[in-house]
C-alpha cells in the first residue's frame, strides 16, 4: 500500500497556499519584476540560448510570468503554466497589459495536460526545488519537448544553498508574516519530502539532466543579470541573498 498519497496532496496544497499568498508581493522582490533594463538582460541571454526564431515555449512554473513574457516579447509563442492560480492571474494581466498573447493556465509541472512532442522548448525558473517528484518532472518536460527541443532551468548556485534553514520559536517570534507563512507551509514534514532541498549546484544539476537522457547539457552564468540586480539590493539584502544567476539547459534525446 502507498502511504505517500495524502502527504503529496499536502504538498501541492501547501506550494499552492504559499505562492498564490505571495502573488500580491512577489513582483516587489529583486529579480521577480524586471524592469526595462533588467528585461533586455534577460533578452540578451535567452536569445543566445534559444536563438531568434520563434519558438514554441512552454514556461513551466511561470509564476507571475516575468520570463513568459520575456519570451513573448522576443517573438515566441509561449505557454506559461503554474500551480499557484493567483500567480497566473497576475501574469495574465501583466501581458494584456503590454497587450502580448501569452497563454496562462493552472497546472502541475510533473503532470502536464499536453501532447507529446508539442514544443521546442521547455524553461521553468527556480521551480526544480519546490518539486517532490523532480524524476517524473523532467520526464514530463521531455515528452511534451520535440526530438532536439531544449529544456532549460534557471537555477541553481555554483555551491549547494540550504533553502530551508532550520529555525527555532524564539526565531519565529521575530519573523515577518511572510516569513512565518513561509515556514508554516514549509513545515519539517514537508521539507523532508523535497529530494532538491539542499543539493542545487550547478555541478548537480548539470548530472541531473545528463542522468534524464538530455545530451550537449551546457551551463552559462549570467553575470551582467546578477550584477545589475545586486545594484538594487539594500546592504542588508546583499548579505543575505545568493545573488546568482545560472542556466543550465540540454537538447531532448528521444533516439
Amino acid at each position: 500500500m502507498n502511504n505517500n498519497g495524502p502527504l503529496l496532496l499536502d504538498i501541492k496544497e501547501n506550494v499552492k497556499t504559499y505562492w498564490n499568498e505571495r502573488s500580491k508581493t512577489f513582483d516587489d522582490d529583486i529579480g521577480h519584476g524586471a524592469d526595462k533594463i533588467e528585461s533586455q538582460l534577460w533578452m540578451q541571454y535567452l536569445s543566445e540560448i534559444i536563438g531568434k526564431e520563434s519558438k514554441i515555449i512552454l514556461d513551466v512554473g511561470t509564476g507571475t510570468g516575468m520570463i513568459a513574457i520575456i519570451l513573448a516579447e522576443l517573438g515566441h509563442k509561449v505557454t506559461g503554466i503554474d500551480i499557484g492560480e493567483k500567480m497566473i492571474d497576475v501574469g495574465r494581466k501583466k501581458a494584456a497589459e503590454k497587450k502580448l498573447a501569452v497563454i496562462f493556465m493552472p497546472g502541475d509541472a510533473e503532470n502536464l495536460p499536453f501532447q507529446d512532442n508539442m514544443y521546442d522548448c521547455v524553461i521553468c525558473r527556480h521551480l526544480l526545488w519546490t518539486l517532490p517528484h523532480p524524476d517524473t518532472a523532467i520526464q514530463q518536460w521531455s515528452r511534451v519537448c520535440r526530438p532536439g527541443g531544449l529544456i532549460i532551468a534557471i537555477d541553481g548556485h555554483q555551491k549547494p544553498q540550504n533553502y530551508f534553514p532550520l529555525v527555532d520559536s524564539n526565531d519565529m517570534k521575530s519573523l515577518n508574516e511572510r516569513q512565518k507563512l513561509w515556514y508554516q507551509m514549509y513545515s519539517p514534514e514537508i521539507i523532508e519530502q523535497l529530494p532538491l532541498k539542499d543539493v542545487m549546484s550547478v555541478d548537480y544539476l548539470k548530472s541531473f539532466f545528463c542522468n534524464h537522457n538530455l545530451v550537449n547539457v551546457q551551463h552559462l552564468c549570467a553575470d551582467e543579470i546578477a550584477e545589475y540586480q545586486k545594484r538594487l539590493m539594500s546592504e542588508e539584502q546583499q548579505r543575505i541573498e545568493h545573488c546568482e544567476v545560472n542556466f543550465i539547459w540540454g537538447t531532448v534525446n528521444k533516439s
